[in-house]
């Protein structure tokens, strides 16, 4: 198999994020706690965040729009204009928090961009992904950082023929099955599923066929270069 073009996800395969999404929330149902159950919260709020993917995307600032609008919601419009001040503190505190790449992601990256080409391939918001990009300083190991809207077939498509990179010769490495597996392997391309601590649950797909031609699990980032090198030999 040749390979021309290797790109990653990065909330989550790069460095972490999801932990401090769960801890906003877990603040948003301390100060919420006068009005509802820690189980209502969270129901409501993966509800109202659902619902506003279409109109706000991904990302933190998305997130705290959906914060917010649950908290008037479940405190019937009673939350105070300092207890949304909070709500607020809680985001910047995200966009704030310091980028820890996951483990032996830093030693693959230099292993691999001396012989192919790399890129990241994230949703999110833009401002916020490309600051991340350069905070992680990982950033001079990519050619290309693509911040888009979702990943779909037609997200990769669009991406790999604006680069002429046939699917069989593109690799998509990420933790997410939704996002980062189940489009790239039905273009024909191949996916590398590095499972996260904890990853949302609206990025998974339970009934997921891993027998699926293109389809590789790895425990942890330092396994992928044993892996390119093994599929590189393979023809």
């Amino acid at each position: 198999m040749r390979i021309n073009l290797i790109a990653f996800d990065a909330d989550d395969t790069l460095w972490h994020t999801e932990i401090h999404y769960r801890q906003a929330m877990e603040d948003l149902k301390q100060l919420l706690s006068p009005w509802a159950s820690a189980e209502r919260i969270d129901r409501i709020l993966d509800g109202i965040i659902i619902d506003n993917l279409p109109w706000y995307g991904y990302g933190i600032k998305a997130f705290v729009l959906s914060l917010i609008e649950a908290a008037i919601q479940i405190s019937e419009g009673e939350i105070s204009g300092g207890q949304v001040d909070q709500v607020l503190s809680f985001g910047k505190t995200m966009l704030a928090a310091e980028v820890v790449l996951r483990p032996h992601v830093a030693e693959t990256l230099q292993k691999l961009a001396p012989a192919y080409n790399l890129m990241i391939i994230t949703k999110g918001d833009l401002l916020d992904q490309t600051v991340k990009v350069k905070r992680s300083e990982v950033g001079p190991y990519f050619s290309m950082v693509e911040v888009v809207n979702d990943k779909t077939v037609e997200t990769y498509t669009g991406i790999l023929e604006k680069n002429s990179i046939e699917p069989k010769n593109f690799m998509m490495v990420g933790n997410t099955i939704r996002s980062d597996i189940d489009p790239v392997i039905s273009l024909g391309g191949t996916a590398v599923h590095i499972p996260a601590d904890a990853t949302w649950e609206h990025e998974m797909i339970p009934d997921f066929d891993t027998s699926r031609d293109g389809f590789y699990e790895l425990e942890h980032m330092g396994q992928l270069c044993n892996l390119i090198a093994r599929l590189s030999n393979a023809d």
